[in-house]
């Protein structure tokens, strides 16, 4: 007869590997086949199908374990975490860092730092992104009703705080490529695990999580161009402001210019 093999019975090497290995599409970002740059102007909108492999593959492995594997992995991995961790007091700095990769994707531009889109498109895409996360998410939080792993509430599946930063981890990728998208991706990826470590999702919350944010940073950048028309909104593509630091040697201040580029 087979034995039932769970996380808990692996040995600890394999362990980290599979926990790394789970999280790695979210640290290396979506598929490549995804993500090639391409900065033409017929690249900047529209539907594609490659665009859905990474949310797909990163909800559908979430459901999987939730669905068909939540005690052998989801309760295993958030035991081992649990006991690993024990006397490690780490403030929830998820909380805040959550909003770093949407103030990148805003805020990257103002530094000079070229974008594929200016200032005001880049509000409207981070604004209409952010309003599909939220109705994504709060109806699947209820309609999922998981409990979570801390017994707090029913809100567990999937994790907000990373289908958040996710989402402006994404949005920054699409609009600045993958020099500033790596970094990040890297923080997205740390607001997830510190979801697990501080015991108030499990894997496959965030798992979930992540596939959405991508998801919905994705269909900001669809939105973008028909709610433009739809709203009678005209924004020049290269449009974009900037705030330049500047330092006077002879008064010894420093402070900050703001110009406008068209």
């Amino acid at each position: 007869m087979l034995k039932d093999v769970t996380f808990a019975g692996m040995k600890w090497w394999l362990k980290y590997f599979v926990v790394f290995g789970l999280l790695l599409p979210m640290v290396g970002g979506p598929a490549m086949a995804q993500f090639r740059r391409d900065t033409t102007a017929s690249s900047l909108t529209g539907f594609r199908a490659t665009q859905i492999i990474a949310p797909a593959v990163l909800v559908g492995s979430g459901l999987a374990i939730h669905f068909a594997a939540h005690e052998s992995w989801d309760a295993s991995i958030r035991n081992y975490v649990l006991e690993n961790t024990a006397g490690c007091n780490i403030a929830p700095f998820d909380d805040y860092i959550q909003y770093v990769p949407m103030t990148l994707h805003l805020g990257l531009g103002l530094t000079g730092i070229k974008s594929r889109h200016g200032i005001w498109d880049r509000m409207i895409e981070s604004a209409l992104a952010h309003a599909v996360c939220g109705v994504i998410m709060l109806p699947s939080k209820t309609l999922f009703h998981t409990l979570r792993p801390n017994e707090a509430n029913y809100m567990s599946f999937p994790s907000g705080h990373t289908a958040f930063s996710f989402t402006g981890a994404e949005l920054t990728r699409m609009d600045y490529g993958w020099a500033w998208g790596a970094g990040a991706y890297a923080v997205s990826s740390t607001v997830a695990f510190m979801r697990i470590y501080r015991n108030w999702h499990w894997l496959s919350d965030v798992l979930a999580g992540a596939g959405v944010g991508i998801l919905a940073a994705q269909a900001g950048g669809w939105l973008l161009e028909p709610v433009k028309r739809l709203l009678g909104i005209r924004t020049g593509g290269s449009t974009d402001l900037a705030l330049v630091p500047v330092c006077d040697p002879f008064s010894r201040t420093a402070g900050l210019s703001f110009g406008m580029t068209f």
